[in-house]
């Protein structure tokens, strides 16, 4: 992505950029609402959070991530298999 900004992660709740450096639970999500919040960055520019050298999130627009929360703990779900068409043979029984 051309023109992002750029974030540098130093642990799970600390992010950095443009001078400004948030502590938060979602480091992320809190540094976009930070940048969006002095005025000076557009809603729609995007954001590269690097931990090193590492790319390890991108964020399509500060804006859309600034509106975001996490709540509780992460759910993972058992992704749903798609319905499987009956084969031929099954057909003509």
């Amino acid at each position: 992505m051309t023109n992002a900004i750029i974030a540098e992660l130093s642990s799970d709740t600390y992010a950095s950029a443009l001078n400004f450096t948030v502590r938060s639970p979602s480091p992320v999500l809190a540094l976009c609402r930070k940048l969006i919040e002095t005025g000076t960055y557009g809603s729609s520019i995007p954001l590269d959070a690097y931990r090193g050298k590492t790319l390890c999130l991108r964020v399509r627009s500060i804006g859309e991530a600034a509106r975001l929360e996490i709540d509780g703990r992460p759910a993972f779900y058992k992704p749903q298999r798609p319905p499987i068409a009956p084969t031929i043979e099954s057909e003509s029984e």
